[in-house]
């Protein structure tokens, strides 16, 4: 991984953009800080880009201008202006699309770019260009054979996000030294979340947010006072709560409960855990896969609690990065865990819609892959 790329067709491609960047990094929640952000500002009479990853159903859901996807026309345009170089092939596919964002966002003379960053930080295409603000959401353990093995090393690679003398929002609670240290190294101004702000700053009743819920719009809320923004529309709850966030402890139905979840790391599913503890008992049955890289024995070792009223539909993904059924089967089988297996993911959930009465829910998670294969673009609230 390296910026080198990224930056030489900056200047071939003269971006230099003039709107502002709040660029959002993190293990986990850096998807649900920039849907805040957006929402927020959508409703603040500001043009507003939105660059997010990976997508769910198509790719124009990655590049965003006022809530809008841009249009697949204007997107292979600027693909083909780039891909016009004759050295684009040295270019990944995540160092083509960012700049295609960044174009079409400088096209549209946006005022705010929110840039969500797809590796790590330091690295990451999305850092070629400058922020004005940074975000740094959460410190865990994931992607660790290009990020590093130890939350320390991890912290370090998120936090080369952070510039001199522009302020960085740190959610993260684990590594506080480390960012800290980081900061002060190159004349960042860090404020930290339970430090130097906290859920207060939420403007209304925060009590149906659970706490990562409230640590990521607080953080999105802290990020916009940094650019000034302190006021906000007086109805702003309705804003950011009626419209859920898609993949994002989502509930699409209520009879029977159906829930899902990207939850795909071990810190992630941790939170999926919990905020599903809080809901109270019901017979729950998990549909679920994931990529061969996760660490499935922790993440399934995480549902000890639910043993005795939960039923687990599980296949393997399309994907060639796909783990195994035979493995997730042979962990499940450890944990003495009810399963049933399916031939694909969408059969899976399928089978758990055929057992589920109303009273009882279903939990949708462990991918973005899981979630796309099941609803391939179209699901029913």
């Amino acid at each position: 991984m390296s910026l080198k790329r990224v930056q030489e067709f900056k200047q071939k491609l003269t971006l230099n953009p003039n709107f502002k960047i709040i660029t959002v990094a993190g293990t986990n929640g850096k998807g649900s800080v920039c849907f805040y952000i957006n929402q927020i500002l959508k409703h603040s009479n500001y043009k507003i880009g939105l660059y997010t990853s990976p997508h769910f159903f198509d790719f124009n859901e990655r590049i965003v201008i006022n809530s809008e996807k841009c249009s697949e026309s204007e997107i292979l345009q600027s693909l083909e202006y780039i891909l016009g170089f004759d050295d684009s092939d040295s270019l990944t596919f995540f160092e083509i699309t960012t700049l295609a964002a960044i174009l079409i966002f400088d096209n549209h003379n946006i005022d705010i770019a929110i840039l969500e960053v797809g590796l790590g930080g330091r690295l990451d295409a999305v850092n070629a260009f400058e922020p004005d603000i940074s975000v740094i959401t959460s410190i865990g353990l994931d992607h660790t054979e290009y990020l590093g093995d130890t939350l320390e090393k991890i912290a370090v690679e998120k936090s080369g996000v952070m510039r001199a003398t522009k302020p960085c929002v740190i959610g993260d609670e684990n590594c506080i030294d480390i960012l800290k240290n980081q900061a002060s190294e190159i004349n960042s101004i860090p404020y930290f979340f339970n430090k130097d702000f906290d859920s207060n700053i939420i403007p209304f009743d925060k009590s149906q947010l659970t706490y990562v819920q409230q640590k990521n719009l607080s953080c999105a809320i802290f990020s916009l006072h940094q650019l000034g923004l302190t006021e906000f529309t007086s109805n702003l709850k309705e804003e950011l709560l009626q419209q859920d966030f898609f993949g994002r402890f989502h509930r699409i139905s209520t009879k029977p409960e159906v829930i899902i979840d990207v939850a795909h790391n071990l810190d992630s599913v941790k939170n999926l855990v919990h905020s599903l503890l809080k809901l109270g008992n019901k017979k729950t049955y998990f549909v679920f896969s994931a990529l061969k890289d996760k660490d499935i024995s922790s993440i399934i070792q995480l549902f000890e609690k639910f043993t005795y009223d939960s039923e687990w539909l599980i296949s393997e993904l399309s994907s060639p990065r796909a783990q195994k059924l035979s493995l997730i089967e042979q962990h499940l089988q450890k944990n003495n865990y009810i399963f049933d297996s399916a031939d694909s993911i969408k059969r899976a959930y399928e089978l758990a819609l055929n057992k589920a009465l109303n009273d009882d829910r279903i939990v949708v998670f462990g991918s973005f892959y899981v979630i796309s294969e099941i609803f391939e673009g179209n699901y029913a609230e």
